[in-house]
C-alpha cells in the first residue's frame, strides 16, 4: 500500500531553514533601505533652509555695520560645493568604499569652494589662481587610483 501523505514531487526537498544570521541580515537591509527612502521623502529642504539662514545672518550683520563679506554674491558658488560634497558622501556610502565618481565629486566641491573664498575674502585672484590648477591635478592624479 502506498503512502499518499508522501509528497507528489520526491525529489523536491523542503526549502531550508534560514539561519539566524541570514534572518538578522534581511531585518538589517529592510531597515536601512527603509531609512533610505525616508530620507529621500523628507528631500532637501532642510538645506536650503539652512542656506536662508546663514544668508539672512550675513545680511543682517553688513546692516549692522559689521562689513564680514565684501562679494556675498560669491556664496552662491558654495552651493554646488556643497552638492558636490553631498554626492561624494551618497557614492562613497553607496559603495562602502572610495572610488573614482567620489573622489572626483569630492575634488570638484574643495575646487569650487576654494574659488568661492577667493571672491568672498578679496583675494587677489592673480596670486591664487595656480592652487586652482594644483588642486585640479590632484584631483586627477588621486582619481587614477580608484577604480569606476
Amino acid at each position: 500500500m502506498t503512502d499518499q501523505s508522501q509528497n507528489p514531487n520526491p525529489e523536491a526537498a523542503p526549502p531550508p531553514q534560514k539561519d539566524w544570521r541570514e534572518l538578522r541580515y534581511e531585518e538589517r537591509m529592510a531597515r536601512r533601505e527603509e531609512r533610505r527612502q525616508r530620507l529621500a521623502r523628507r528631500g532637501s529642504g532642510w538645506f536650503w533652509g539652512l542656506i536662508l539662514v546663514i544668508l539672512g545672518l550675513i545680511f543682517l550683520l553688513q546692516n549692522l555695520g559689521y562689513n564680514i563679506l565684501v562679494n556675498w554674491w560669491a556664496l552662491f558658488i558654495l552651493i554646488p560645493a556643497f552638492w558636490l560634497f553631498a554626492g561624494a558622501w551618497y557614492i562613497y556610502r553607496e559603495n562602502g568604499r572610495l572610488t573614482r565618481g567620489s573622489t572626483s565629486s569630492f575634488v570638484l566641491g574643495v575646487l569650487l569652494t576654494v574659488i568661492a573664498f577667493i571672491f568672498l575674502f578679496n583675494l587677489a585672484l592673480g596670486m591664487y589662481w595656480p592652487v586652482v590648477l594644483i588642486i585640479g591635478g590632484l584631483g586627477l592624479v588621486i582619481s587614477a587610483f580608484f577604480p569606476r
